[in-house]
């Protein structure tokens, strides 16, 4: 559950627990920014969860 587009329950300590390092490339990118993500998928594909209608 989300408040305002942050999760509940983990606060980080400083501004490094944003970050991780990309186990392809090694390259560091922000978790917060969903195009860093992407962009270091490196071919791999995202599974979907199916949805209920």
């Amino acid at each position: 559950m989300t408040s305002e587009g942050k999760p509940l329950g983990w606060t980080p300590r400083d501004e490094r627990e944003h970050f991780i390092r990309c186990p392809v490339c090694g390259e560091m990118l922000d978790m917060r920014d969903l195009s860093e993500v992407l962009e270091h998928l490196h071919g791999q594909e995202v599974e979907e969860e199916p949805t209920r209608h």
